[in-house]
């Protein structure tokens, strides 16, 4: 009995967890209340503050739990490519994938968690995409050892990849289907392996 209402519960969080990712990419966290999420997950208000003590708690915890193993897996599904650039490469365009595959959460990290000012204020060690920043970072640098790029500032470099990335995906969901987000991957590509000189 004990194990069963465990797991009742384990799913009844993650039922939470994974419709509040969606109100909160449809009307921000600052417009949605716990209302909104309990009637997404088809539950009573009550329930939600069984497992969360305030918005702010619950909107921790989908980073948490939600986006940070998502970015995480990013990572890890490209760090063993031996060549640097083509990793860089690999982790622009599986990071784009996200649009397609997970649009909710994309939509999330790309659009909605940087407005929520009182978040950060109250969780101010947050940041979802530091670990790109760093993970990138880390790649140029390797680049720059093993001579595959000339020595750059290897943090401008990696704020300029993981920016082009994050605007790329927000400009999606502006423009939909009209932005070929693709083919702007793949000329990235271009550029990151060829430069800019003639």
């Amino acid at each position: 009995m004990t194990n069963k209402r465990s797991a009742n519960r384990k799913n009844k969080k993650e039922l939470i967890l994974e419709k509040a990712i969606e109100v909160f990419a449809l009307k921000g966290s600052q417009q949605t209340t716990i209302a909104d999420i309990a009637k997404a997950a088809k539950i009573a208000q009550g329930t939600v503050y069984v497992y969360f003590d305030s918005k702010e708690a619950l909107l921790n915890e989908c980073m948490q739990e939600i986006i940070a193993p998502i970015l995480q897996s990013i990572i890890d599904e490209t760090k063993s490519i031996p060549d640097t650039m083509d990793r860089l490469f690999e982790f622009f365009v599986q990071h784009i994938s996200l649009v397609q595959e997970k649009p909710f959460i994309a939509r999330f990290l790309t659009i909605e968690a940087r407005q929520h000012e009182d978040f950060y204020t109250a969780f101010p060690d947050y940041n979802p995409l530091k670990k790109y920043v760093d993970y990138v970072e880390s790649s140029a640098k390797q680049a720059i050892t093993e001579k595959r790029i000339r020595n750059i500032d290897t943090k401008a470099f990696a704020m300029l990849i993981v920016g082009a990335m994050d605007y790329a995906m927000s400009q999606w969901f502006i423009h939909g289907n009209e932005l070929d987000i693709s083919s702007i991957a793949v000329s990235i590509r271009d550029i990151l392996k060829h430069g800019i000189n003639e």
